[in-house]
């Protein structure tokens, strides 16, 4: 083979070479191909209660937040009630919740709200977990932070809040979180009669 039909071939292969390069293929799909989770599929399936009516003072009363039982806007009201941060990703969370669960159904419990924040996740994994761990205990959905901006941001999940008839708020610390219905009850006491201060 001469010199220049080496170069002809040459110059074939990279001709080739860069029309395979650039030639259009199917698209990659994009995040508006992927459907939209049905919310209200999920909501059917969760079954949780309505959220509270706004009722009491402090730190949360007059929020706005989502309520996830059917995805109104809802208005917060105060105490006395536990307020429960979580997220779906968070593993102690998935023992907590049902233990939360257990807890709101005794007799004489104080009230409990779940409240995710769209930190590393979205409603539709909330309403998911929810589900799958058969938890229905009124819960919202707080895009803004505005729930934990009220009580002091969660840097860790799960955490748990007491809030008090007359508006103020403790950060429940010992136990991290919860594994137990008793466990619940204990701190609910524990924070809820002035024992714990802050």
């Amino acid at each position: 083979m001469s010199v220049r039909w080496r170069w002809v071939l040459v110059a074939v292969v990279i001709a080739v070479a860069t029309a395979v390069a650039v030639w259009p293929r199917g698209q990659a799909p994009t995040h508006a191909d992927v459907p939209a989770p049905d919310l209200n599929a999920l909501r059917a399936t969760a079954a949780l209660p309505q959220c509270p009516k706004p009722v009491g003072k402090g730190r949360t009363a007059g929020l706005k937040v989502t309520c996830m039982a059917d995805g109104a806007e809802t208005t917060l009201g105060g105490g006395p009630m536990i307020v429960n941060f979580w997220e779906p990703w968070c593993v102690p969370c998935r023992t907590e919740l049902p233990a939360l669960q257990e807890y709101g159904s005794r007799p004489g419990a104080m009230p409990v709200l779940l409240v995710e924040i769209p930190d590393q996740s979205d409603q539709a994994g909330g309403l998911d977990l929810l589900g799958s761990l058969h938890v229905k205990l009124p819960s919202v959905w707080d895009p803004n932070a505005s729930v934990a901006n009220a009580l002091g941001k969660p840097n860790v999940f799960p955490v748990s809040y007491v809030l008090a008839a007359d508006g103020t708020s403790k950060r429940i610390t010992t136990p991290a979180s919860f594994d137990t219905a008793d466990q619940v009850e204990q701190a609910v006491r524990q924070y809820a009669d002035g024992s714990v201060t802050g």
